[in-house]
């Protein structure tokens, strides 16, 4: 022991005689005595009480000295600034999410090479996030007012492990789903495909060029064949052909039903009711060419256009004045049998044929009766009598219509479009009423592979006139543009058929420019109601734990920084010996409960903890409430 002597103080506290108690050398104990006197100064004047400490009467040892604290103390807040964050940032991400799908603008641009699927994933990584930043939390909370309150599944709340030692099952299942929860919604959102975005674009400018449109071949036919017309017949009529098939070859009546309105097929088709049929110009080949390169996988160009159409319709004078129409019909026939190709008749090899009756070339072809007949035999032709039962004519004319496109990288499909019955001016209706086409020479086997049906198999349909007016209109549209349409831009203006006299190309109406409208589609996600509530699932989550934290919760004895200092910092040590034999395995045999215990000790508010085995009486301990804006040390 050290002795000090008689020592002068004047109101030194106690720590400092203990600091000073730490300078010798050896740490050895101290004694000390205080005593209070007078001093007087030099001018004999009585100055205030001296506070002088005999230390050899007090022993100071370095494991009583108090050691000094690093805990803060707070209040519990009903609202964690962290936690506000976690929220604000994950609705933040919400508004962005739908923002990323519903606006066309946003889900156009986003909408090539995925980066709409990345950026909605990156964004519900980022509320998964704010997510695990607010469930440890409102699970505690939980666990301590309505579970066991059992040490190892705060445990494993905190460690945010399924297989944690002896965590309850009914924690484990939570956990998982709280795990699985960011991975069903990052495969549940790419589920909603099949949407598209569109933006409207200047075909002019993208394409550096003014659009023509006209009687144009389409992309790899304009040079195809003989330019008999056969084989673009074929080409544009196959797809009618193919959907308005029957289902079932044996069943007479399984066929499509007519369309109530106006119905597109192929890229020119336009079927505008049962007795009427149009062929719409299209684009030139090199438009849709360059509109090809443009495009990515998936996407597509909506064109629409005003343009011009070859229209076929059934002519209805036969049931209005049947003398008058017959003794034209008369007249009409004996020209044709008196010329040369006007009158062209194909036997079908089944006691049915095909005569097809027009006017002698070159000359008007605005009128073809057509019929299928009996058959008079493969090298004779029915006489006009034998045929007039049978014939049907249809009126062929240029009419104004519009339509609307689908270029893809694997073609051009029209999809829409209608016709106001509007003719066109008589100069349009030149290449019509004044050519050289020999209709009867070049069609009569393709007139036979799409009628002849209708004769046999169909001859009860209902498609017998639309079948008809379209294979009509076809034909004429075909052998016009095989003939007389320019094949490339750079014969826009060039001189029509010499039939036509001094018309150009763009005053006969087979080609001439149009002032189109074009919309950029890129494949999307679906603007899905269900899409917007899978990115809110997050967010209303943080939001709903929030809430009940904040309310219900609030007067639970931890908060959020519970965890290994708190429980350390408030912990009875007696209760410590229950952990014996964990120091490195972290697990227990048994599971031990955790009460949290609000306590004022030392002039002070503190959180108690006590490590019980949960017996019957320990199991009706429940978590005592904190006290509203107290401090906790």
């Amino acid at each position: 022991m050290t002795s000090l002597g008689w020592t002068r103080f004047n109101d030194t506290p106690d720590h400092e005689l203990q600091a000073l108690a730490t300078q010798f050398n050896d740490g050895s104990d101290v004694t000390a005595q205080s005593y209070n006197h007078h001093e007087t100064d030099s001018s004999g004047s009585k100055q205030q009480p001296v506070r002088v400490r005999d230390v050899s009467s007090v022993v100071l040892s370095p494991q009583d000295l108090p050691r000094p604290s690093y805990g803060k103390p707070t209040a519990k807040t009903r609202f964690h600034v962290l936690h506000l964050l976690a929220a604000g940032t994950s609705l933040i991400c919400l508004a962005l999410g739908i923002a990323v799908v519903a606006n066309e603008k946003l889900s156009w641009h986003l909408g090539v090479n995925n980066r709409q699927l990345i950026a909605l994933g990156f964004l519900l990584g980022i509320m998964n996030l704010c997510l695990g930043s607010v469930t440890p939390s409102f699970f505690l909370h939980l666990e301590a007012r309505l579970g066991p309150s059992t040490l190892q599944n705060y445990n494993g709340i905190l460690l945010n492990q399924v297989f944690s030692s002896r965590l309850s099952v009914l924690w484990r299942l939570v956990i998982a789903l709280t795990l699985a929860l960011p991975l069903g919604l990052s495969v549940a959102y790419k589920t909603f495909t099949g949407g598209s975005s569109a933006m409207t674009v200047d075909p002019g400018s993208a394409l550096g060029s003014r659009s023509y449109y006209g009687m144009f071949a389409p992309p790899g036919l304009q040079l195809l064949g003989e330019k008999t017309g056969v084989s673009l017949f074929s080409n544009a009529t196959l797809p009618f052909a193919v959907a308005t098939s029957r289902y079932n070859e044996s069943e007479s009546e399984s066929e499509p039903p007519l369309p109530t309105q106006a119905q597109a097929y192929g890229y020119n088709i336009l079927l505008l009711n049962n007795e009427s049929s149009a062929i719409l110009d299209i684009p030139q080949s090199s438009y849709v060419s360059v509109v090809q390169t443009l495009l990515a996988g998936g996407e597509s160009w909506n064109v629409s256009a005003s343009v011009y159409a070859t229209v076929a319709t059934f002519n209805h004078s036969s049931t209005k004045d049947k003398n008058t129409y017959r003794k034209y019909f008369n007249t009409f026939c004996d020209d044709a049998v008196a010329s040369s190709g006007a009158y062209s008749h194909m036997s079908m090899m089944n006691d049915w044929s095909l005569v097809l009756l027009n006017h002698p070339s070159p000359g008007d072809q605005s009128l073809q009766y057509i019929g299928l007949t009996t058959d008079p035999g493969i090298q004779k032709l029915p006489s006009c009598s034998d045929f007039f039962p049978f014939a049907r004519l249809y009126d062929i004319n240029r009419q104004f219509c519009h339509g609307t496109w689908s270029i893809t990288r694997g073609g051009i499909q029209l999809v829409d479009g209608y016709c106001n019955g509007t003719v066109l001016p008589s100069e349009k209706q030149e290449i019509i009423v004044h050519n050289s086409l020999f209709l009867g020479v070049w069609y009569m086997p393709s007139l036979v592979e799409f009628l002849g049906q209708f004769a046999t198999s169909r001859n009860t349909s209902m498609w017998t006139s639309s079948y008809t007016a379209t294979g009509l209109a076809a034909m004429v549209w075909s052998r016009i543009s095989v003939l007389n349409s320019p094949m490339s831009e750079n014969e826009i203006n060039y001189k029509a058929p010499k039939e036509l006299g001094h018309l150009t190309g763009t005053e006969a109406g087979l080609a001439y420019p149009v002032k189109d409208t074009a919309q950029h589609i890129r494949p999307t996600l679906r603007k899905s109601g269900l899409l917007y509530l899978l990115l809110a699932i997050q967010p209303l989550l943080i939001l709903l734990m929030l809430g009940l934290t904040a309310t219900v919760f609030h007067s639970t004895p931890l908060s959020k920084g519970f965890g290994l200092v708190s429980i350390m910092s408030g912990i009875d040590r007696d209760s410590l010996d229950h952990l014996a034999g964990a120091t490195l395995s972290g697990q227990l045999s048994k599971s031990l409960k955790l009460v949290m215990r609000p306590a004022h000790d030392d002039h002070k508010d503190v959180i108690e903890y006590h490590v019980v085995v949960p017996s019957a009486r320990e199991r009706s301990m429940g978590s005592e409430k904190l006290a509203t804006n107290t401090i906790y040390h």
